[in-house]
């Protein structure tokens, strides 16, 4: 007779969670950035159940998506250019709303909560789409935008499983 380290509901567990979500995402680099990303909330890795744990990746979400606006708007004052000004202001309000409104409608309405999840990827794609319209290769903002996208993906997959379950 053995006993295991993990909890006798292994669905319960934050890194068991992490796994499942995980290992969703279809490209490489983000199925290595995913486990550490979510490992380093202390939220996520004590989430008991795909309601706590989705709503601990929406919050990441939305406080990873204000640092970015911050940062973006930084950029603007130093930079002065309407590429970043959009990046910073339209496409990064719609991803602290989109983050936002998903955490808001998680509990009642998890199929909107999923919908606004995922499309919040759509602020950091229309950002890299105006940063290359206007010549712009800044390495930090591609960074931010596919964390965000990235935080997205995990957000939506999170609450497809809250969904099935």
């Amino acid at each position: 007779i053995s006993q295991s380290p993990l909890p006798t509901n292994a669905r319960a567990h934050g890194h068991y969670m992490i796994g499942q979500i995980c290992k969703q995402l279809t490209r490489q680099e983000d199925k290595i950035k995913c486990p550490i990303i979510l490992r380093a909330n202390p939220k996520i890795l004590r989430a008991k159940n795909y309601l706590e744990f989705s709503s601990a990746v929406l919050e990441l979400g939305m406080h990873k998506g204000i640092e970015g606006q911050k940062f973006l708007k930084g950029l603007v004052k130093a930079k002065s250019s309407p590429a970043i000004a959009e990046c910073a202001n339209f496409c990064y309000d719609a991803v602290v709303n989109g983050f936002k409104g998903a955490m808001n409608e998680l509990k009642d309405d998890p199929m909107t909560a999923n919908y606004d999840a995922g499309v919040v990827s759509d602020g950091p794609a229309t950002c890299e789409r105006a940063l290359a319209d206007a010549h712009i290769v800044d390495p930090a903002i591609s960074a931010l935008n596919n964390r965000i996208m990235l935080l997205s993906a995990i957000a939506s997959y999170a609450i497809d499983k809250l969904i099935a379950n």
